[in-house]
């Protein structure tokens, strides 16, 4: 039997059971990163925000406690898509090369995880924004970096378009073209289900990027449900309207006869630059962009027949895993030279991962500010050593009576100091343009 794999980002992993190791088939793959999505925004992380089709994908699988991605939007995307940590890939802060004048992720230096499984005989799709390449003057960027179809935008770039010019929020890339979009969010909803369904014989895999508070809701406010705008600010009736793309793509999913061959992960994408409350009711600080709860994301997998329902799982997972955790999903090994940072969380999945094999840290990045934790304790390259079960914001110093602080720092630190020195520049450069 052959299996679906949905991964909706903040990133993302999910076990497929002894079930996909046996299949003849490699499984189907659907990685959706949500940009803004944070633990404080989802009610089967405890918030007051409704997410019924999230909580869905929860209750009919795994909830990961504690999954990190990078601070940034474009370091988190190139980590998932390279399995790569940013001090390797060069992508260490938060970029897009249509605003800074780059041509772009260096396909050849970085190959992705796409082009992987393209290679392996996946049919490939991408939707959502993308802002890793100027499209404009690098048109085969999508393909060289492994995605056969495509439906995307990139606000900056599409704004500096010259001339004539259609207004940016109403335009797409589709396969390349330049089309009008009443609303893109849906565009690329449509566009995604389209492709599950035409290439629902054949083993495909989908990155489905998604984005909160970023684009405009006039139209689409008219055909999502009604809601009490005078008790609803922007950023709540954003994860409402992401929320309900997602069901879309979810019943899209169960009634053609995919439940049960798809998984179905959800992963949110660093914290939203909006003040959120937490469960306890307090206001979430936004001064440190480098923290735990800054990365600490949101991460759901659904695997109906594979996975009971309602699972809670507390292992350590970093975004860097996601690519090894595919390719070991798929039966593939990594191309010859590519150097992944990421372990395969894929035993877990099964359930048959030995329990001394574990990841015991997880890593994130911003600037030349590195950070790790266990279990328990943080440490960063600032100096800072934090107790996150007694202290989850950070805000105070380990008591000098707490004797497993020591060792714990001492190990921490050694692990943190092993780590190469940053990469060069990531980006290729973008070709000259001819007047």
């Amino acid at each position: 039997m052959r299996f679906l794999i949905t991964f909706i980002g903040f990133g993302l992993f999910v076990a497929l059971g002894n079930t996909v190791s046996q299949s003849a088939e490699p499984p189907n793959i659907i990685l959706i990163s949500i940009d803004g999505l944070s633990r404080d925004s989802v009610s089967c992380y405890g918030a007051k925000q409704v997410t019924p089709n999230i909580d869905q994908l929860a209750n009919e699988g795994v909830r990961y406690e504690t999954a990190w991605s990078m601070p940034a939007y474009t370091p988190t995307q190139v980590t998932l898509l390279t399995g790569q940590y940013p001090f390797r890939h060069g992508w260490i802060e938060d970029l897009n090369v249509a605003k800074q004048g780059s041509g772009g992720l260096n396909w050849e230096q970085f190959p992705t995880v796409a082009k992987r499984l393209r290679d392996g005989g996946y049919q490939t799709a991408v939707g959502g924004p993308w802002q890793l390449n100027q499209l404009s003057k690098q048109p085969d960027a999508l393909q060289q970096h492994g995605f056969h179809e495509s439906c995307v935008w990139n606000q900056a770039e599409m704004e500096q378009s010259r001339p004539p010019r259609q207004q940016a929020d109403a335009q797409v890339l589709i396969n390349g073209k330049r089309e009008k979009a009443e609303h893109k969010a849906e565009q690329a909803n449509s566009f995604l289900i389209d492709f599950t369904i035409r290439n629902r014989n054949q083993p495909f895999f989908i990155y489905y990027t998604m984005l909160l508070d970023r684009e405009p809701r006039d139209k689409a406010k008219r055909k999502l449900d009604k809601l009490p705008s005078d008790k609803m600010n922007q950023h709540a009736e954003s994860i409402k309207r992401i929320d309900q793309l997602i069901g879309n793509l979810i019943r899209a999913i169960d009634n053609n006869g995919l439940r049960e061959k798809t998984l179905i992960v959800l992963a949110g994408n660093n914290h939203p630059a909006v003040d959120t409350k937490l469960r306890n009711e307090r206001t979430t600080p936004t001064n440190n962009r480098i923290s735990d709860f800054e990365v600490h994301v949101p991460l759901i997998v659904r695997a109906v027949g594979m996975v009971d329902g309602e699972r809670v799982s507390h292992d350590l997972i970093d975004f860097s895993d996601i690519y090894p955790t595919f390719l070991e999903l798929a039966d593939l090994q990594p191309s010859r030279h590519v150097v992944l940072d990421g372990k395969s969380f894929a035993p877990s999945l099964r359930g048959s991962e030995d329990p001394y094999q574990k990841r015991n840290w997880i890593y994130s990045q911003l600037g030349e500010t590195r950070m790790i934790r266990d279990w328990q304790h943080l440490i960063d390259t600032r100096g800072n050593f934090h107790d996150l079960q007694k202290d989850p914001l950070q805000e105070q110093e380990i008591s000098p009576l707490d004797k497993i602080a020591p060792g714990r720092r001492q190990r921490l630190q050694m692990i943190l100091d092993r780590f190469p020195k940053d990469a060069a520049s990531p980006f290729r450069k973008a070709p000259k343009q001819h007047k």
